[in-house]
């Protein structure tokens, strides 16, 4: 489990580790790859616009885009917090 988050400003470096995860997880601002049993990540907001654009066409195999986060204990916990929350969108 990941208890360490490295932050890089560097989209060099940041590349380095990418290229050895199998995902990268995008939340904007945020790229995170994991190495090992650290995450590191970048906040794309800090970089230039042609990094950004490098970043993403390098990394678009590997990169999936967050939708939403739910906390969960358990897959039950997980499960009845999702159904709360598609209770009031009238489905």
């Amino acid at each position: 489990m990941v208890q360490e988050f490295i932050e890089v400003d560097d989209a060099g470096t940041f590349r380095l580790v990418a290229e050895h995860a199998p995902l990268v997880i995008r939340r904007d601002p945020y790229l995170f790859a994991q190495y090992f049993s650290a995450m590191v990540y970048i906040n794309m907001a800090k970089l230039d616009e042609r990094e950004v654009k490098k970043l993403f066409d390098l990394l678009r195999g590997k990169m999936i885009i967050v939708k939403s986060l739910v906390k969960a204990s358990s897959i039950s916990d997980f499960l009845e917090k999702v159904g709360k929350e598609g209770e009031g969108q009238g489905t």
